[in-house]
């Protein structure tokens, strides 16, 4: 009688624990959904302040690169691009004195936008400080102004 009574026990038992692992309920698997999703966002928004920090240090290494191949146009018409004959100068530069015109200071037009897709400003003389020339990134909103990723960059700027 006993060992009728365990049997019937542990078959109960064992049915219960089969009803109730046959699957999550919809609750459940909503609360793992939402949980999921709060993640995800965390890890995505960190990622993309990382990926746009990296564009304004992008910009400054870029802007740096411009200063040389400045100074280098400087040294070949002793003077800086005008205003008006931009960055682009350095891609296609003007004649010299003499009619002939020098090989090219930088490779392409693209090394004259910014990783946002903004093309470069070029101010010369500088609008702000006294520099003979200034370069200017929007940064990521493309217009004066603006905080975090969207001020503007300019090469003098501590």
């Amino acid at each position: 009688m006993l060992n009728r009574a365990l049997l019937r026990r542990s078959t109960l038992t064992r049915n219960a624990t089969a009803r109730g692992s046959l699957g999550m309920t919809l609750i459940e698997i909503m609360v793992v959904l939402t949980l999921l999703g709060i993640v995800m966002t965390v890890l995505a928004v960190n990622i993309l302040g990382q990926f746009e920090s990296g564009k304004v240090d992008a910009t400054v290494l870029q802007m740096k690169n411009l200063e040389t191949s400045l100074l280098s146009f400087k040294l070949k018409y002793s003077r800086y691009p005008s205003t008006s004959e931009g960055l682009n100068a350095l891609v296609n530069p003007p004649p010299m004195k003499n009619g002939r015109t020098p090989g090219a200071f930088m490779d392409n037009e693209n090394q004259l936008v910014d990783p946002w897709g903004n093309p470069l400003q070029y101010f010369s003389p500088a609008t702000s400080g006294n520099h003979e020339y200034e370069i200017v990134s929007f940064g990521s909103d493309g217009q004066t102004g603006g905080a975090g990723t969207a001020a503007d960059i300019s090469n003098w700027q501590g």
